[in-house]
C-alpha cells in the first residue's frame, strides 16, 4: 500500500482544527483517527480466534517497550503485529516508548543505533527519535546521513518528544513539516510548560494550512487516555485540540511493573475501569455515572456483552471506548465539512454538546491562545 497524498479540505479559523484528506492505493479516508495499539492489537487477536470481525481501522501503532532488567528494547513482537497490519491494508507506524529519563539521556548516537535496527527489519516508515537538544543544523546533517540507509521503498519517520528544548523545537519542527509525509510526536502531561509551549507551536503551524494545501500526518503518541485533572476528557480529543491526525495513547507494560502493582490492576472491580460517555464526550466510572443518572452503565454494558466475541469484560470496554471515541471523531468531522462556511459553528459545537471537550477546550485552549 502506498500514501500517495494527504491534503487539506478546511481549516476551521476559530478552532484551529484542521480536516485533512488521505489518499492512498487503496483507501481514502478523512484525519482524526485512533490507531490500534498493543492492547487493541491482542482484542483483535482473541476475536480473530473466536472469527469475528475486527476494528476498521486505517492505522496501527505498535508501542516498542524497553525491558529494566536486561537493559535492551524488546523487538519480539513487531515482525508478529506488522504481518496483521499488512494483510488487513493498515499503515504499521512502531516507535519505542520511551520515559521521561529515557528521553533526557537520548544521544544522536543512540538514536541512530535504534533507527538501523528498526530499517532492517523491512518497515515502510521507520522511526528515528530526535534528542531533545537536537538544533536543526545538526539534525539536517544527521537525517542526511540516516536516509542513506534506506531502500527506496521505505521513508524516514521522525518522532520528536514534546519535552524538546524549547528555543530549538519550533524552527527543527517546522522545517519537517515542511520537509515529511507523516510526523511523530511522543506526548507528555499537559501541565509541563515546556509541553505546553511545544504543544502550541504545533497547533499554530498546522493550523495555518490553507484548502488544497498538501499536508504531513502528525502522529500524537503515549499520552494519558484519559485527562483526569480536566474533567476526565478523552485524550484523543484533547490531543486532537493541538493539531494530531492520527493517535495512540500510552500502552502498559506489565513486565517492568511490580508484583504488588500487577496484583492490584488485576484484583480492580470492574466498576472502576473507566468506560467513556459519548454523551459527554470523557470517560467516567460506573459509581460516579451512577451517583448522577442512578444508572451503572459499566454494568449495564457488560449485561449485554456476546460472550462469544472472545474478549474478556475488561477487552470488551477497552473495544467498546474505542469504538466510542472513533464515532465521536467521524461526527466531528463530518460538522467541520457541513458548517465550513460558519466561522463560530465548530466551536459552539464543542461548547454546547460535549461537556467534558467543553471543560477542556475552555480551560487549556482558550486560556492558552495568549501564549505565543
Amino acid at each position: 500500500m502506498i500514501l500517495k497524498k494527504i491534503k487539506t479540505e478546511h481549516t476551521d479559523k476559530k478552532t484551529g482544527m484542521v480536516l485533512k484528506r488521505i489518499t492512498t492505493s487503496e483507501w481514502e479516508t478523512h484525519n482524526h483517527k485512533i490507531a490500534v495499539n498493543n492492547s487493541l492489537f491482542n482484542c483483535e487477536k482473541s476475536r480473530i480466534e473466536n472469527q469475528k470481525p475486527i476494528l476498521p481501522a486505517h492505522f496501527q501503532v505498535y508501542h516498542i517497550f524497553f525491558n529494566k532488567k536486561k537493559k535492551i528494547w524488546n523487538f519480539d513482537r513487531v515482525a508478529e503485529s506488522k504481518a496483521h497490519s499488512s494483510r488487513v491494508g493498515r499503515f504499521y507506524l512502531p516507535f519505542q516508548q520511551r520515559n521521561a529519563n529515557q528521553w533526557s539521556g537520548l544521544t544522536f548516537q543512540e538514536a541512530e543505533a535504534d533507527f538501523q535496527e528498526l530499517v532492517n527489519r523491512g518497515l515502510t516508515f521507520v522511526p528515528y527519535p530526535v534528542p531533545l537538544d537536537a538544533d536543526l543544523e545538526k539534525w539536517r546533517e544527521r537525517k542526511a546521513d540516516a536516509l542513506t540507509f534506506l531502500t527506496p521503498s521505505q521513508t524516514l519517520f521522525p518522532i520528536f518528544c514534546t519535552k524538546h528544548q524549547r528555543d530549538l523545537f519550533e524552527e527543527i519542527f517546522n522545517y519537517e513539516f515542511e520537509n515529511s509525509k507523516l510526523i511523530g510526536v511522543q506526548c507528555y502531561g499537559l501541565n509541563d510548560a515546556n509541553t505546553l509551549l511545544n504543544l502550541t507551536k504545533i497547533k499554530l503551524r498546522n493550523q495555518m494550512l490553507q484548502t488544497g494545501d498538501e499536508a504531513p500526518l502528525l502522529i500524537g503518541l503515549n499520552y494519558e487516555k484519559v485527562l483526569r485533572s480536566l474533567s476526565c476528557v478523552s485524550g484523543n480529543f484533547a490531543y486532537s485540540c493541538y493539531g494530531f491526525d492520527v493517535l495512540s495513547c500510552r500502552q502498559m507494560n506489565m513486565e517492568n511493573m511490580p508484583t504488588e502493582v500487577i496484583k492490584n490492576m488485576i484484583g480492580k472491580e470492574i466498576e472502576e475501569i473507566m468506560r467513556y460517555d459519548r454523551v459527554l464526550g470523557g470517560f467516567n466510572r460506573s459509581a460516579e455515572q451512577e451517583f448522577w443518572d442512578d444508572i451503572n452503565m459499566t454494568r449495564v454494558f457488560l449485561e449485554n456483552v456476546d460472550v462469544t466475541q472472545g474478549l474478556t469484560p475488561y477487552q470488551a470496554i477497552q473495544w467498546a471506548n474505542h469504538r466510542g471515541q472513533q464515532k465521536d471523531f467521524d461526527i466531528l468531522n463530518d460538522y467541520i465539512l457541513e458548517t465550513a462556511y460558519d466561522e463560530n459553528a465548530l466551536l459552539n459545537f464543542i461548547n454546547n454538546n460535549k461537556e467534558k471537550w467543553a471543560v477542556f477546550y475552555k480551560t487549556k485552549i482558550m486560556q492558552t491562545a495568549g501564549v505565543i
